[in-house]
């Protein structure tokens, strides 16, 4: 079957595939012709199990929708339309999430689907198993529909890749859906689908969730199924989803999560705000003493404000960690990976036909040589002023329960400014100046959500960052939706 010209047969037919000149006019028809549009995956769900929508009609609505806006936005780099409709059509219509459709980033593995990490390395892999995340959605039921765009394996913090090219911001098309999971953050919110997987070692969870208006939460480290990671000196990332609301992120944390760290109280099926009143520390100064831009520093005074009106406690909070010694130490084990990926290259790809330069990106490789620049005992050093920092976020969790701060210093940047070929020390400053805040919750493993309360006077999103101690997902997605409450999002959507 050729699902992609069926799909335009389609399209025209209802009259979603225009000769249009902006997403606003793709959103508005969308909205009026496509009953599913902009609802999120437990809705979508809610009407399979009532019979009122068969799977295949959900899912050939959501590749509908890709055909139509992502030829603006390049935020799905695979498509795998007729195993999706396959499918559908063989669904057991079990799991929380049945028949909902589903992209995966392109750092992650689905069976017989291409998967290059953003990189010319593995341009043309086609990957021999699932993910064990990948799994765990399938496993609630949901369906993929392809792959979505990612940075060279996830190191920059934008979506931009020499292979796949930029993915772009749905609410501007000049502007970045922030990285690395912006392919899947611009899909979902477009509307192509409700639902999405993401990873973060940084902020790429949080980061997308914020440049693109929807929810993005970073689970506690080794709270979900994931592949075991090799031996590495300290674990940052977590692999997850972005969604569009809070219960969506709920839902697929009780089902996504691994019952075997003990460490870990379980995430139960169902959270609901409770009557207690949570003290929070706000800080808008990243821990290099620089204030956040305005508007987003008014972003989060504002939610601040919001606590206050459901009774919570805030209190204003300054940099409690040396931020110039964090900043080394964490870029050294950013590094330290950017190493491990050139001496794979080097090994088994490198050779007198192919150069490491038409394999990977400079970004990477300069990244790779800022690493060995650094003195002998540099990994080790890091490790224990990270370990170091990580015990002085503990103490700072005495007196709080959550930290308030931007998600990032700016809005969304602009296509191009931090693409992975230019100039290593200019990428390398903006890169630090757009993302300060999130990489502490990935040093200490604790948990941090991104929520879409704000939007700047240009229209671009502006993310509202909470990040809780170890462990404690429940407190912080009550809070959440007691905030989702107060500010309700749903019915944000970008307008060019």
């Amino acid at each position: 079957m050729d699902v992609p010209n069926k799909s335009k047969r389609m399209l025209l037919k209802s009259g979603l595939a225009l000769g249009l000149s902006n997403l606003v006019s793709i959103q508005e028809i969308l909205a009026k012709n496509d009953p599913f549009f902009m609802m999120d995956a437990t809705a979508q769900a809610d009407l399979i199990r009532k019979g009122e929508v068969s799977i295949e009609e959900m899912v050939m609505s959501a590749i509908n929708r890709i055909e139509a806006v992502d030829g603006y936005l390049n935020a799905v780099v695979t498509r795998s339309f007729e195993e999706a409709l396959l499918a559908a059509k063989n669904h057991d219509e079990k799991g929380p999430f049945p028949g909902v459709p589903y992209l995966i980033k392109d750092l992650l593995n689905h069976k017989g689907v291409r998967a290059t990490g953003g990189s010319r390395m593995f341009a043309n892999r086609i990957a021999d198993r699932n993910s064990s995340n990948v799994q765990a959605a399938f496993d609630m039921g949901l369906i993929s529909l392809g792959k979505t765009n990612t940075p060279e394996f996830g190191l920059l913090g934008v979506t931009e890749s020499l292979l796949l090219g930029p993915a772009r911001n749905p609410w501007n098309f000049n502007r970045s859906p922030g990285g690395s999971s912006g392919g899947s953050a611009a899909a979902v919110a477009s509307g192509m689908v409700s639902i999405a997987s993401a990873s973060d070692g940084g902020g790429s969870i949080r980061v997308p969730a914020s440049c693109c208006g929807i929810v993005g939460l970073k689970p506690t480290i080794h709270r979900t199924i994931d592949d075991a990671q090799p031996n590495r000196p300290i674990d940052l990332s977590v692999r997850f989803v972005h969604t569009r609301s809070v219960r969506d992120t709920i839902t697929a944390l009780h089902h996504m999560q691994s019952l075997s760290n003990s460490k870990l109280k379980p995430v139960p099926a169902n959270i609901y705000p409770k009557e207690k009143q949570f003290r929070i520390g706000m800080i808008t100064t990243n821990m290099l003493g620089q204030e956040a831009e305005p508007e987003v520093k008014n972003a989060i005074e504002n939610s601040a404000l919001i606590c206050q009106n459901l009774g919570h406690q805030v209190e204003e909070i300054k940099p409690f960690i040396n931020g110039d010694r964090f900043t080394n130490s964490f870029l050294t084990m950013w590094a330290y990976g950017a190493k491990g990926i050139i001496d794979l290259a080097q090994q088994n790809f490198v050779s007198k036909e192919t150069s490491i330069d038409s394999l990977l990106e400079p970004w990477t490789l300069d990244l790779g040589k800022w690493f060995d620049a650094q003195p002998e005992g540099k990994v080790e050093l890091a490790v224990s002023r990270l370990k170091e920092d990580t015990l002085s976020t503990r103490k700072l969790f005495e007196s709080y329960d959550f930290i308030l701060s931007p998600v990032t210093q700016t809005v969304a940047p602009k296509i191009g400014s931090m693409a992975p070929d230019i100039n290593f020390d200019a990428l390398l400053e903006r890169s630090l100046n757009f993302i300060t805040f999130t990489p502490l919750a990935n040093v200490t493993g604790d948990p941090a959500i991104s929520l879409p309360m704000h939007w700047s006077s240009t229209g671009l999103p502006i993310g509202t960052h909470l990040h809780a101690n170890y462990g404690n997902e429940e407190q912080l997605l009550e809070l959440s939706l007691q905030l989702e409450e107060a500010k309700p999002w749903s019915d944000q959507r970008p307008k060019i």
